[in-house]
């Protein structure tokens, strides 16, 4: 069996902009910052936050688990968006999100 390896960026120096963003039931749009190419999402809510394409289902989608689960996507380019949504109405969580840019 061959070697299996993950090209990972490591160049990506510090985080350049940190934003706190508020999920709702309703699908909100995010999208990186112009210049930044990796970006890592954190959870630190008591509530499952669900990601994907737009028309996000209710419980469809990928999950970022609740207490602290996180999320790291790198070497994305200028327009690269996502939706994220909670599955519980009436409860607003918030993600914390780096990103980052390059040296």
């Amino acid at each position: 069996m061959g070697t299996i390896r993950r090209l990972t960026d490591i160049q990506l120096a510090s985080i350049n902009t940190t934003k706190i963003l508020s999920i709702t039931t309703s699908e909100t749009a995010y999208y990186i910052e112009s210049g930044n190419r990796a970006m890592e999402v954190g959870n630190p809510s008591n509530y499952n936050i669900f990601y994907g394409s737009s028309s996000l289902a209710v419980n469809s989608g990928l999950i970022i688990g609740s207490g602290y689960g996180a999320k790291f996507w790198d070497t994305v380019t200028d327009n690269f968006g996502m939706y994220f949504r909670l599955n519980t109405a009436g409860i607003t969580a918030q993600v914390i999100i780096h990103e980052y840019a390059g040296n």
